[in-house]
């Protein structure tokens, strides 16, 4: 890096542990730099998941150093110049500099660069432009970055518009970033440039969106960005007539308090507990079997009588196990069916009942004299009913 440092980080845990320092000198001094997310978190003070690293080598010579040194290199995204280190199980995403060629909206086709520059051109966030090094030296290629970060400003690099147009995800990406990071009005050439592309986002695939869509849905507030991109006309489908703004804002406040967030939960409010708009969001979102199959359960669980008691919670629970149960609890609570005082005891027997068995089957049932067929199947869902009306008593 021929630029000198703009402000200096103390290394942390992360940068210091094992696995990162034998990444980075296998690497070399100078060719290779952290960036992005991992580099953004930590001058905001939040913890670092992901480690991306920069480099000036090309994926070959990324590849030939790192194995020198014993370390695993998996070919993740090697058309775009990214490889993946694995040591001590910890992976690190390493991606050569580069420019774009050519870009159509959804893919690119890239050509690899040694400019730190160039490369952080090409990027969407200012704040995403930012290299750090394994000594704490932070650089800041654009000349804004750091500046953009202190002030909490989600900007895109240079024209917004050019931006999106090389990937229109950019558009949630955008606000996904506000949401975390923005503190303050939305940049207005942004959110212009987003409102003129809006109708691109149709063009992604499914699987993007609904990974950018879920994280967006999954922030502590998606309220109030939601609202944002409703306003303009970004994924508007999804503002249904059932939808419930304010049942939304209450649903997340209470999973937030309890430490039971649910994106399959927030779905079914966006939704307005209505199929149709589920069945409506399949034009845009591809969403996991498991979360149709937490959202069917859920529907269940509000269809039995309110989570008032211990007796009733532990119904839900034994019927319909307990996510389901949980995110019951937190709608009701949203709809103030429940009383706040009753929640943390029933949140406790959802966490530490042991959910019983019904001992009685039908094999006991032919001993008594029944014969097999329909009525002894309604003879065991009697007694079944009849044991769990009788507090789960065997």
């Amino acid at each position: 890096m021929d630029q000198k440092p703009v402000s200096m980080l103390e290394p942390q845990d992360w940068m210091k542990a094992d696995e990162t320092q034998s990444v980075m000198k296998a690497l070399g001094q100078g060719y290779a730099l952290f960036v992005g997310g991992c580099v953004r978190n930590a001058l905001l003070g939040q913890s670092v998941d992901d480690i991306d690293i920069a480099s000036a080598l090309t994926p070959d010579e990324v590849t030939k150093k790192l194995e020198a040194a014993g370390i695993k290199v998996i070919p993740t995204g090697i058309d775009h110049g990214t490889v993946t280190a694995v040591t001590g199980g910890k992976p690190f995403e390493i991606t050569t500099l580069r420019k774009d060629v050519e870009t159509d909206g959804r893919r690119a086709v890239v050509e690899f660069s040694t400019d730190w520059a160039e490369d952080a051109r090409r990027r969407d966030f200012t704040m995403n432009t930012l290299l750090m090094d394994l000594e704490g030296n932070i650089y800041d290629p654009l000349g804004c970055g750091l500046k953009d970060l202190h002030a909490r400003r989600v900007v895109f690099v240079g024209d917004p518009r050019k931006r999106i147009a090389e990937d229109y995800l950019r558009i949630l990406r955008y606000f996904r970033f506000h949401a975390l990071y923005a503190d303050g009005a939305p940049d207005a050439q942004a959110l212009a440039a987003c409102r003129t592309a809006a109708d691109k986002i149709a063009a992604l695939s499914k699987e993007r969106i609904t990974q950018e869509f879920f994280k967006i849905l999954s922030v502590d507030d998606p309220l109030t960005v939601l609202i944002l991109m409703f306003e303009n006309d970004i994924l508007k489908e999804f503002k249904t007539p059932e939808y419930d703004e304010r049942l939304l804002k209450s649903l997340c406040y209470f999973q937030k308090n309890y430490g039971l967030v649910s994106i399959a939960a927030r779905l079914l409010i966006l939704a307005g507990f209505a199929e149709k708009n589920l069945k409506a969001f399949d034009d845009f979102l591809l969403i996991p079997k498991v979360f149709k199959k937490d959202i069917e359960n859920l529907n269940q669980v509000l269809a039995l009588p309110d989570l008032k008691d211990d007796h009733a919670v532990k119904v839900a629970i034994y019927k319909h196990g307990r996510t389901a149960t949980a995110q019951g609890l937190m709608i009701e609570l949203a709809l103030d069916r429940v009383m706040n005082g009753y929640a943390p005891q029933a949140v406790k027997i959802i966490q530490n009942w042991d959910i019983p068995d019904f001992l009685l089957t039908g094999e006991d049932l032919i001993k008594e004299g029944f014969k097999p067929g329909p009525q002894l199947g309604e003879e065991l869902q009697r007694r079944e009913d009849a044991w769990i009306k009788g507090g789960f008593k065997n």
